[in-house]
């Protein structure tokens, strides 16, 4: 009785990661024994009271945040390897703003809106609402002093296909960090390591606060990392600041990336 109580309790404190069995199991059928290998010694954190941080809480109470952040913190710094200790408070913020933003709605049908306010109403969330709830949750979580310029990465075809990425970095001061909102992914590399296809070593790699959900995508994802599957052919856009994601976006057609011919491929029925 104890044990299950036990059990219970911990239910309680930390939300329903995905099977870690599984995720090896989809590891196995799409990547080679070293990727396997690999894969297994990736860090899964698991990150209490985040079922706690939901759309109607951070509309009434918006210092949830704060209050959850505090315990996840500590739990991340305890938890993670060596390899990540170099990172600072203000870092570990940001991955838990990114952590927070994958939990609080489902994957799927993405919100057409940029506004807050609406990010949090929507039923389900796309890699770009993801990816931009992850910056207003920054905001509510770090002072001016402490914020660092946050980039939208997007890519489209090569190893992981129409995806968002975010990357933390300043020149001339490291670490860099690389965040997954929509796959709840965190890594120790630039921008120039992912996209020249430089492979990020595992315990570079760390799960944060996953939901059961894309858990083959992550693998996809993550065996592209440790790869160096990525290619700078791959690249749709690169905003360097959220201020330029939002009022430079433009007509993605329009784009004069290496990626944009797949992305006019994908619709050319549609204009």
């Amino acid at each position: 009785m104890e044990r299950l109580i036990e059990v219970r309790r911990r239910s309680e404190i930390f939300p329903p990661a995905f099977n870690f069995k599984m995720f090896l199991r989809f590891a196995k059928k799409i990547s080679s024994l070293r990727t396997t290998r690999a894969l297994s010694q990736i860090k899964i954190v698991e990150l209490p009271r985040l079922g706690a941080i939901t759309g109607d809480a951070m509309s009434e109470r918006p210092d949830v945040l704060q209050d959850v952040s505090a315990t996840a913190l500590e739990h991340m710094q305890r938890c993670l390897p060596q390899s990540w200790s170099s990172l600072t408070r203000a870092d570990l913020l940001y991955v838990f703003a990114s952590t927070a933003a994958h939990n609080l709605r489902p994957y799927g049908k993405g919100c057409p809106s940029q506004e807050y306010g609406e990010l949090l109403r929507s039923e389900h969330l796309d890699c770009s609402n993801y990816g931009l709830l992850t910056y207003y949750f920054s905001r509510l979580l770090l002072g001016e002093a402490d914020r660092r310029p946050l980039s939208f990465v997007g890519w489209d075809g090569g190893a992981v296909g129409n995806h968002q990425m975010l990357f933390l970095s300043e020149p001339g001061k490291t670490p860099h960090l690389a965040i997954d909102p929509t796959l709840g992914i965190a890594c120790i590399a630039s921008f120039d390591d992912i996209a020249s296809g430089k492979p990020v070593p595992p315990d570079a790699i760390a799960i944060i606060g996953a939901t059961e959900q894309l858990n083959a995508s992550r693998v996809v994802f993550i065996t592209a990392l440790l790869e160096g599957q990525f290619r700078p052919s791959d690249l749709l856009y690169y905003f360097p600041t959220v201020e330029d994601y939002l009022t430079r976006y433009g007509n993605p057609f329009d784009w004069p990336t290496p990626a944009i011919s797949i992305l006019r491929d994908r619709h050319s029925g549609d204009r």
